[in-house]
C-alpha cells in the first residue's frame, strides 16, 4: 500500500468507530444478494440486530486504525482465516465482499465517501484480501497434507446421539467413508453444513467437546429455544433441526477442525478453565486432554449454568475430578431450581465473579481459558487485565477484535 493510501485509510478510523455497524450492517445486505455467499453464513448472527456486524464493525475499525502498524492486527487475521478456512472461503469470493464493502462506505458515508477514500480503501481492501488468501491457503494446505486430513466438505454419519441435559444432546460423527480422522488441539471446533427443508444449505460452528479420539468426533449442541423475555421469538434454526429431526444415521457434511481457541500443551502452570452454560464444551476438550494425558498441572474446572436441568457433562465432570486429584471442579447454579441440593448439585449459587477467583484461585499464577456468553467473557477478560494477568496466558473464543471484550 502507498504512504497515501495508508494516511487516508486511517484518517477514516475515527468515522468507523462511529458508523461502523451501519456500514457493516449495510455491507451484508448487500453481499446476502448473492444466495450462495448467504448460504454460508449463519443468518441469526447476521441478522440486523446479530453479533457478527458488530463483531466485524470492530474489525474494520482495528484495521483502519492499525493499519500503519499491522503487526498488531496479527491475532486477528488468524482467527478470520481460521473461521473462513473452516466455511470453506475461497478467493472467489473476496470480490463479492470487496465490492459489498465499498459499495456500503458510499451508501452510508454519502459526500464523506470521496473519491480519494473509495480508492484508499479499495487498495487497502485488496491488500487485506491477499494477506487472508495467502494465509487462508497455507491452512488449507496444511489440512490437506495431515494424516485423516481434507479440504472442503466430507460426510459425517451420526453414529451415536446422547442426551447431556434438558438442552444439550452430544452427537458422535464418524467419517462416512470410515477414512481416518485429522487430529485437533482441544479447543477447536468444526463446521457442520447441513440442509433443513424451508431454507437450504446452513452452515453452523460448533466447538469439539471431547479429547481427540481415533475414529469420531463429538460436539454438543444446546437447544436454543426462544428467551423468556421474548417467548415468539423464533427459536435458533439448526439447534432445533439437530435436535428433532436429526437421528442416527444421518449424514451431515464437515469441514476440518478449526480454530485459534486452543490449549497451550507446552506450558505447564496450573490452568483455568471456565465456562458459563454451552461455553464448557471447548473447555471440556481440554479438560479431557489434560487427564488423559496426566498432564503435571493442577486444574481448576469451574463452570456457571442455570440450574440442574441443564447442567450437561455432570456426572462426566464429577467423575474425572473424583478420579483425578489434580483436577478440582467447582459449580455455580444462577438459577437453582427446588430440587437443585446444594452441595449435591452444585457448589455455589449465583454467577461467576472475579471477587471469588481471587479469593479462590492464585489467579497471577494461572493460565486461563474461558467460554460463554459475550457478558461473561468481558467480565473475566477485563478483570484479568487489570490483576496483571499477561495477555499471553489470557485465551477464550470469541470471533471479533479481542479489544472489544475490553471496552
Amino acid at each position: 500500500m502507498s504512504p497515501a493510501t495508508i494516511r487516508t485509510v486511517k484518517a477514516t478510523a475515527p468515522i468507523l468507530r462511529e458508523r461502523g455497524l451501519e456500514i457493516t450492517r449495510r455491507l451484508y445486505e448487500i453481499l446476502f444478494q448473492n444466495e450462495e455467499i448467504k448460504s454460508l453464513f449463519n443468518q441469526a448472527h447476521h441478522s440486523q440486530e446479530g453479533s457478527q456486524p458488530r463483531a466485524l464493525a470492530g474489525a474494520v475499525h482495528a484495521f483502519a486504525d492499525n493499519i500503519d502498524r499491522l503487526d498488531e492486527y496479527v491475532p486477528m487475521i488468524e482467527r478470520i482465516t481460521q473461521k473462513h478456512v473452516g466455511l470453506n472461503i475461497r478467493p472467489e469470493h473476496y470480490p463479492y465482499v470487496g465490492r459489498a464493502l465499498i459499495g456500503a462506505l458510499i451508501d452510508v458515508l454519502g459526500e464523506a465517501a470521496t473519491e480519494d477514500v473509495i480508492a484508499a480503501w479499495t487498495q487497502a481492501y485488496d491488500f487485506l484480501a491477499y494477506t487472508l488468501m495467502s494465509r487462508e491457503h497455507e491452512l488449507y494446505e496444511v489440512r490437506a497434507l495431515a494424516p485423516g486430513g481434507w479440504v472442503g466438505w466430507r460426510d459425517f454419519a451420526v453414529e451415536r446421539i446422547v442426551s447431556e441435559s434438558e438442552t444439550v444432546k452430544s452427537f458422535y460423527l464418524r467419517p462416512a467413508d470410515s477414512g481416518p480422522l485429522m487430529a485437533f488441539q482441544p479447543g477447536q471446533y468444526l463446521t457442520v453444513r447441513f440442509d433443513i427443508p424451508g431454507h437450504g444449505p446452513v452452515t453452523r460452528n460448533y466447538s469439539i467437546s471431547s479429547a481427540p479420539q481415533r475414529d469420531h468426533y463429538r460436539i454438543s449442541v444446546k437447544r436454543e429455544d426462544p428467551p423468556e423475555e421474548a417467548p415468539y421469538a423464533p427459536p435458533g434454526l439448526a439447534s432445533h433441526y439437530l435436535h428433532g429431526e436429526v437421528s442416527v444415521g444421518r449424514v451431515v457434511r464437515v469441514s476440518p477442525p478449526a480454530g485459534d481457541f486452543y490449549l497451550d500443551e507446552a506450558s505447564h502452570r496450573p490452568v483455568a478453565l471456565l465456562s458459563g452454560g454451552v461455553g464448557l464444551t471447548p473447555v471440556l476438550s481440554m479438560l479431557e486432554y489434560l487427564v488423559e494425558h496426566d498432564a503435571p498441572r493442577e486444574i481448576w474446572f469451574v463452570h456457571a449454568t442455570r440450574c440442574g436441568r441443564e447442567h450437561a457433562m455432570k456426572r462426566h465432570v464429577r467423575d474425572l475430578a473424583a478420579a483425578y486429584t489434580a483436577v478440582h471442579s467447582v459449580v455455580f447454579y444462577t438459577n437453582p431450581m427446588p430440587e437443585d441440593v446444594l452441595g449435591r448439585d452444585y457448589d455455589l449459587p449465583g454467577r461467576i465473579t472475579m471477587e471469588w477467583l481471587k479469593g479462590e484461585l492464585a489467579v497471577v499464577d494461572l493460565d486461563f481459558y474461558f467460554c460463554g456468553p459475550e457478558g461473561f467473557m468481558r467480565m473475566l477478560a477485563i478483570g484479568l487485565r487489570a490483576l496483571d494477568v499477561p495477555d499471553e496466558r489470557i485465551h477464550f473464543e470469541f470471533f471479533g477484535p479481542a479489544e472489544a471484550l475490553y471496552a
